[in-house]
């Protein structure tokens, strides 16, 4: 019932709005004095009363626009270009809905021209750039950016803060055209008021690639937000406590500082709501999210962004974070695994304790000393320290026998690593026009140490598997070292054909010592060494490549490329004293070739992965009486054809967005792990090479933005993916095939009436199915659906009501798992104090305490389901204090 009530929501929503907007508006722009046809000229309809904005379009390139659906009331018309005057035109509509405005002349702007005060423009489309003016998409009071955005035509913000716009992504966000907190966009979003922003302009990241060699359809977009004059200078703060039933509790603050050429930004927050909560920053505060991850986690957390122009030609930006988390897990599993005519089962119970401890340093440094030259600098540093605990108790039976054995473990240890990388680039332009070469140098190293201790009792019940306990330590050292040069050259041959080429040299080496012990039973000390279950691995890679590739741009919107990557590659690999070494030199002819004709791009490209050297190891080694692995230094290096077809489509008359994404790989030499399952149910593993995987993915993204009517405004949200493959395994020497399929589709709605009340309904369905050959193996297949509504209301003045409500359904688990769960969520906050300064909340997580986290799944010839410890219902009370003072 909840879906068919859902699914008539949405229907019937789009039914009304459709219904009720009819009318159409068409006419061709002239430049007033050649008579020549005006290309990408903004075309917005605007409200009488406010100026805020219906719908908008641009010309295409014969100056012809139409904008359609358009509900039947008296608006203007605005047209407007950079360089001309904008033109205003009453709009009044007769009883056919149609308004023919034939030909439209624009005067073009004289120097001495002065714009007419009051005069708003709420979009500006250039070639590859929008500007939207704030003031004409209204927002409720002490609304954020991310409100904003989500008033903005053509931009999509989901749950979790990520941002498209007309289907393309966004790579950061800038404040007044600097980075603000460039591997976080939400910080932004999540903690500026919207009243602040006067611009919001969006235009393609070009920042690492400025000859443009990458296509239009490939670039990334950057979100810059201008503020109004009198924000542009002063200090903006916001401070959250919050605490509440369960011994609950969440604490954030937020501080930034705006001054001519500098930002300085800082974030702080701890919380132990295991990412059930989050921190908004503004109007609501604290907000619940969806249902919770698996586990209870308390964090601290904190970044500190800071950016400043120390002249005109060298520009700075750091952006310091850190992190402390402890988190805590109980997971139940079942394992079912046919084997010929036995099913196996594994009944598992796993416990688990852990702190990690994270701290990253990332800084970028420009430099242009002249018009043609460009150094970039970009250090990264990161250090962690984890420390873990766990105990884990399973047990496992099969067809014959209810009891085969019982195994319990326990496991405690910590480990550490640093990180240390960078990219130091040299552009420079040559004195051919569009010709430049790149020279760039990348370094990394990164050690990381390991210290831990296994108890191992398995307790078996039949006389082949004997009973056995194992007191271990491991120590594990490593260290990856990689340096590399490259050179990039481009040179206009023609102006439709160009060619590029790419050298490049490279060398990696990986070390890795293993020290493991048995436990001296009589001194209690880890000094028995092993030597079978240790090891001494190094690695060196050399690599050298060349890629020459050429480009021919037949229009603007229809191109060719055609590349080839010859590659050579020169490993030697140390396993221990006591083996071989082994060395090996390959060299490869990898070609690439793309189409891309208007909204298509169709492209091909191979690679190559080396198998690790893991799994080249010429030894065994027996973990425990329940798992061996053998290595097998005879794997040969996996072998990828890559087929990728890419469609994007947007319509700015109809705001109708299409992305669909399909992919296919086509694998030689994929490497699989053969396996040995004994009557006892031990396990050997050994990787080996087999042909013949190929895997397929399909991702469509569909959205649609209707036209305003009267108070109400609708978007549509569809997403929709789809995967198949085709893989094998091999268990006690039988061949299989495992064919899979899996669709998921997913709509939403977005209906707002008057930027006060908001609905959200959605649905999804998951359909899996999984099909054996050359196996007596089960066919499987499941269907899991989820449906939800949110709904968000600001009634009356200063208060604001959020309920979340989620379902989710699985029909196919294991017996003592469950199978459904409803979220309930509300959230309630008002504003108090002077000017709404204080902000006091009440947050209601999982109100009918059924929050849960499982999954089902099939992987080669066994069924799994997992189902994770998840935080459930709590109370929590918020308060939020808003402080900021500008010049």
């Amino acid at each position: 019932m909840r879906y068919i009530f859902t699914f008539l929501l949405l229907t019937a929503s789009i039914l009304i709005l459709k219904a009720q907007n009819h009318g159409t508006v068409k006419a061709t722009v002239f430049d007033s004095l050649t008579n020549q046809p005006i290309p990408l000229a903004t075309v917005s309809v605007l409200e009488l009363k406010d100026s805020s904005l219906v719908s908008y379009t641009v010309t295409d390139k014969n100056g012809v626009f139409t904008l359609r659906n358009l509900r039947q009331e008296p608006s203007r018309l605005l047209i407007s270009h950079v360089g001309y005057q904008s033109r205003h035109i009453s709009l009044k509509f007769n009883s056919e809905g149609l308004i023919d405005l034939g030909k439209i002349l624009l005067n073009t702007k004289m120097l001495t021209e002065v714009v007419v005060k009051g005069e708003r423009v709420p979009v500006i489309i250039k070639k590859d750039a929008i500007e939207f003016d704030a003031e004409a998409f209204k927002t409720r009071p002490n609304a954020l950016v991310e409100d904003l955005l989500r008033k903005l035509p053509g931009v999509q913000v989901d749950l979790n803060g990520q941002i498209t716009v007309n289907g393309r992504d966004i790579s950061k966000i800038k404040v007044n055209g600097k980075t603000f907190f460039a591997n976080d966009p939400t910080i932004a979003t999540r903690n500026l008021e919207a009243n602040m922003i006067s611009k919001v302009q969006v235009y393609d990241d070009r920042d690492d690639d400025p000859d443009h060699l990458v296509p239009d359809y490939q670039v990334k977009k950057i979100i810059n937000l201008k503020f109004k004059k009198k924000f542009a200078k002063g200090i903006l703060s916001t401070l959250g406590v919050g605490g509440g039933t369960e011994d609950r509790y969440a604490g954030a603050g937020f501080l930034a500082k705006f001054q001519d050429d500098l930002q300085l930004s800082a974030r702080l927050g701890a919380d132990n709501l295991s990412n059930t909560g989050f921190f908004t920053g503004n109007y609501g505060g604290f907000n619940t999210f969806q249902f919770g991850n698996g586990g209870l986690n308390k964090t601290n957390s904190g970044n500190l962004d800071f950016t400043k122009d120390i002249t005109k030609k060298l520009k700075l930006h750091i952006e310091y974070r850190f992190s402390n988390t402890i988190s805590d897990n109980t997971t139940h599993s079942r394992i079912q695994q046919n084997i010929s005519d036995t099913m196996f089962n594994t009944l598992t119970e796993n416990i688990q304790h852990h702190r990690a401890n994270e701290q990253t340093l990332h800084a970028e440094t420009e430099w242009k000393p002249d018009s043609l030259t460009i150094i970039r600098y970009v250090p990264d540093l990161a250090y962690s320290y984890n420390n873990s605990k766990s105990s884990t108790g399973s047990i496992k039976s099969n067809t014959y026998f209810p009891l085969l054995n019982t195994d319990t473990s326990s496991n405690r240890g910590s480990s550490s690593s640093f990180q240390y990388q960078h990219s130091l680039s040299y552009y420079r332009k040559l004195n051919k026009k569009g010709a430049s070469i790149t020279i760039g140098n990348s370094v990394g190293i990164h050690p990381e140490n390991s210290l831990d201790f296994n108890t191992d009792n398995l307790l078996s019940y039949i006389a082949a598997l004997a009973s056995d306990t194992l007191r271990r330590s491991a120590k594990n050292t490593s260290n990856d070292i990689s340096a590399g040069l490259n050179v990039a050259y481009h040179y206009p041959i023609t102006k439709k054909l160009s060619g590029d080429i790419v050298l490049i040299g490279l060398h990696d080496q990986n070390k890795g010592d293993l020290l493991t012990y048995d436990e001296n039973l009589k001194t209690g000390l880890y000094t028995i060494f092993l030597p079978d279950q240790s090891s001494n691995l190094i690695r060196n890679l050399w690599g050298e490549s060349v890629m020459p590739q050429l480009t021919y741009n037949f229009t603007d919107n229809i191109s060719i490329k055609a590349g080839v990557t010859a590659l050579g590659q020169q490993i030697g690999n140390h396993f221990n004293s006591y083996t071989n070494d082994l060395n090996q030199n390959f060299f490869y002819t990898l070609p690439s070739a793309e189409v891309h004709v208007n909204d298509f791009t169709l492209s091909y490209s191979e690679s190559v992965q080396q198998p690790s050297i893991n799994n080249l190891q010429p030894i065994t080694i027996v973990y425990s009486p329940l798992y061996t692995f053998i290595g097998n230094p005879d794997l040969k290096p996996t072998y990828f054809n890559n087929i990728n077809l890419e469609y994007r489509k947007y319509n700015y008359q109809t705001h109708l967005n299409i992305n669909i994404n399909s992919h296919i790989v086509i694998e030689k030499n994929t490497i699989v792990n053969e396996q040995t399952i004994t009557p006892e149910g031990a396990n050997i593993t050994t990787p080996i090479n087999r042909n013949g995987r190929f895997t397929a993915y399909l991702n469509g993204n569909f959205s649609m933005q209707f036209k305003k009517r009267n108070k109400w405004q609708l978007m549509l949200v569809s997403n929709l993916s789809a995967a198949a493959g085709h893989n094998f395994f091999i268990v006690n020497g039988q061949n299989g095939f495992q064919n899979t399929q899996n669709i998921i589709f997913k709509p939403e709605l977005d209906l707002d009436w008057n930027d006060v009340v908001t609905l959200e309904p959605s649905y999804n369905i998951n359909y899996a199915i999984t099909k054996y050959q050359l196996v007596n193996y089960p066919n499987t297949s499941f269907t899991t659906q989820g449906a939800g509504m949110a709904a968000d209301v600001s009634l009356p003045v200063n208060f604001r009501w959020r309920v979340s409500y989620n379902y989710n359904y699985n029909p196919l688990v294991a017996p003592g798992f469950q199978r459904s769960a409803n979220l309930l969520d509300l959230s309630i906050s008002k504003r108090i104090q002077k000017d709404g300064k204080g902000e006091i909340g009440l947050i209601c997580y999982d109100m009918l305490n059924q929050n849960v986290s499982f999954s089902h799944y099939v992987v080669a010839n066994s069924i799994n389901d997992v189902q994770n410890q998840v935080l459930k219902r709590y109370v929590l009370l918020t308060y939020t204090y808003h402080f900021n003072k500008f010049k």
